[in-house]
């Protein structure tokens, strides 16, 4: 789901999925793509603990989707539980790559 965080927001920790963060700062928005991890708010910051952020600008469209076709392809063979996750984790991540690059695109 979405969340949105505002200054003197009560003091939370939260898990994140692996997805799109939006960062509003200095009247600019900032898209990143994100992993799985934490986000720590107070009153006064925001803290991301997170195995992946990469802004828009810096994310290569082909190799994420490059990404997602290969981990899509090894969901069809044989797994064993952590080939398994390693696998879903890379195909979250090309996908939160595509989805922040192709909305900063339109």
């Amino acid at each position: 789901g979405d969340m949105g965080v505002y200054p003197m927001h009560v003091p939370l920790m939260t898990q994140i999925v692996a997805g799109e963060i939006a960062v509003r700062k200095g009247g600019r928005d900032i898209y990143l793509a994100v992993g799985d991890g934490f986000a720590e708010i107070t009153g006064t910051r925001v803290a991301v603990m997170t195995d992946m952020a990469i802004r828009a600008e810096n994310i290569d469209e082909a190799k994420a989707e490059e990404a997602r076709r290969r981990a899509e392809s090894r969901l069809a063979e044989k797994l064993d539980d952590e080939q398994l996750g390693l696998v879903n984790a890379s195909l979250a991540h090309s996908l939160a790559q595509l989805k922040v690059k192709r909305r900063t695109h339109s």
